[in-house]
């Protein structure tokens, strides 16, 4: 599955942008939620994803290792940008 099999399966982008206004208008902390759920729920769609992909398990292992670390890096980056800006206001 490649970057382009995923975009294809994204939602509309009336629907995202609805998405992202709902989100917006959320408190702090309910946002922070939503946005650390879905975070979740894009980690273990991968991870079933990978599983489920018909490869030979020692490439679906090294994949897996190698997105989650991606995921783990971006959410971290995340978490950091989004203190330096709690701390900003």
């Amino acid at each position: 599955m490649g970057i382009k099999d995923i975009v294809d399966h994204l939602p509309p982008r009336e629907d995202l942008v609805r998405l992202a206004r709902y989100v917006g208008s959320l408190r702090r902390p309910a946002r922070a939620e939503l946005v650390m759920y879905g975070v979740a729920g894009a980690l273990i769609g991968a991870g079933l994803a990978l599983l489920f992909a018909p490869s030979r398990g020692s490439e679906l292992r090294s994949q897996l290792g190698t997105r989650l670390e991606e995921y783990w890096r971006s959410a971290n980056e995340y978490a950091a940008n989004g203190h330096d800006r709690a701390e900003k206001s």
